[in-house]
């Protein structure tokens, strides 16, 4: 191999650090040209010791006296910032200024933002680019999400704007000041009954009211359930992927989903309805009381796992459990959606009888438990029975709207792409 050969090839040796924190310290005059060179130069010629050995550029300038400590660390902190203005600007949205990165999954990037023409705080999610390659994809998550734009409830976490610039398609949220589930349990270890049944209960309204308009959330799990100060559940971090939309699998191998929580059915690439929801709440309980999920393991095994094996008892790790709570979770996490619970209502029923025997104990009249279940189921009807008509209208506006816009899609052609753009534009114009 010839000298320039080597020197090409040692050079790749030197970090995309190294490289702006020489520009960095010549830019604002604390090195000479000559210096940078000869840091650089041993850098290079140490290859991949100094790389195995954590040797950084700023460490052998200080070490060869052509920089202080203090200058190192002035350098080191501009390296930052520059590396966060960086990040900024790849993601940044016209009409929102990002202050940092709350988050990343499979479906994108979400980050702590200001939507400007507001002046509010809102968490702004980002789709990876690996999903933009799919047209219909795309059409159907400007289309789904303004959909979910137009639902309000108490357990929802609020989104506010969708939209598309240059290849990112983003949504903004409501941002939570609080906590999310996964941080409460990780703290706190097994939550007690009660409080792990209150939790779900909220969880099981959002569920029962989004599966009115046939939207199937597709995640939830304890990071994706946020506790607000003031303890309500918001349920947040939509997939938008609904029932009749196939479960797809990236090249990278990420499944809309995440493994351990994930459905049988949804694990299969199958359509998917509600009751595939109850499955992963039902797994989102039992972590709550055994602080852990019940399977482990690489992503392969988690997924054949919640396909092919029974579900290990939440006693093992937490004997005071009840039994009647181990058998809703049983039944709220059947491996066929058929054996799950077919309503949400039935489910409701049976942990809030639980949680009244729970809040009463085993001294107490069964004849009151029953009269307190009767109360508790009628409220909980009134409660939703309000928002039934409003829901049904919302259902059948957006199937119609959705329908024409996909008939637009299938007729035009070359000679209608006219028509197919003022069929995007009255979608767009709708739910707005």
């Amino acid at each position: 191999m010839s000298p320039s050969s080597q020197d090409k090839t040692s050079s790749r040796l030197l970090t995309a650090q190294d490289r702006a924190f020489s520009k960095l310290a010549l830019k604002n005059g604390f090195m000479t040209r000559e210096q940078v060179k000869d840091c650089l130069k041993e850098l290079r010629r140490n290859g991949v010791d100094a790389v195995n050995e954590g040797v950084r550029f700023e460490d052998m300038a200080v070490e060869r006296g052509f920089l202080t400590n203090d200058q190192a660390t002035a350098v080191g902190l501009a390296y930052k910032r520059l590396r966060k203005d960086n990040e900024k600007r790849k993601w940044q949205v016209k009409g929102y200024e990002i202050y940092g990165k709350l988050g990343e999954g499979g479906l994108g990037v979400v980050f702590k933002a200001k939507q400007i023409s507001m002046n509010r705080l809102v968490a702004l999610k980002i789709l990876h680019k690996r999903w933009l390659n799919d047209e219909e994809f795309k059409q159907r998550f400007l289309v789904e999400a303004r959909l979910v734009g137009k639902l309000s409830h108490q357990n929802l976490i609020k989104v506010y704007d969708v939209g598309r610039e240059d290849w990112k398609l983003y949504f903004s949220m409501e941002y939570i000041e609080g906590e999310t589930l996964e941080d409460v349990i990780e703290r706190e270890g097994p939550l007690e009954t009660v409080r792990s049944i209150d939790l779900t209960l909220q969880v099981l309204r959002a569920i029962n009211y989004i599966a009115r308009y046939d939207i199937v959330h597709c995640d939830i799990k304890p990071s994706n359930v946020m506790l607000t100060t003031d303890g309500v559940v918001k349920l947040g971090d939509f997939g938008f992927v609904k029932s009749n939309i196939e479960i797809a699998v990236t090249e990278q191998g990420s499944v809309l989903g995440t493994p351990d929580y994930i459905s049988p059915e949804q694990a299969m690439g199958k359509q998917v309805d509600f009751r595939s929801d109850i499955y992963s709440l039902g797994v989102t309980l039992y972590h709550m009381v055994a602080k852990a999920p019940p399977f482990d393991g690489t992503v392969s095994t988690i997924m054949r796992a919640h396909i092919r094996e029974p579900l290990p008892s939440p006693k093992t790790h937490n004997p005071n459990i009840p039994d009647a709570l181990v058998r809703v979770i049983e039944k709220m996490t059947a491996k066929e959606p058929k054996d799950r619970y077919q309503t949400c209502d039935l489910l409701f029923e049976d942990l809030e009888a639980i949680k009244l025997k729970e809040k009463a104990g085993t001294g107490h009249e069964l004849e009151l438990d029953r009269n307190s279940l009767v109360e508790a189921l009628k409220a909980e009807k009134e409660r939703t029975k309000a928002a039934q008509a409003e829901s049904e209208q919302r259902k059948n506006e957006l199937d119609r709207v959705t329908k024409n816009f996909w008939i637009a899609v299938g007729v035009a052609g070359a000679t209608g792409f006219v028509a197919l753009v003022l069929a995007v534009l009255l979608v767009v114009l709708k739910f707005r």
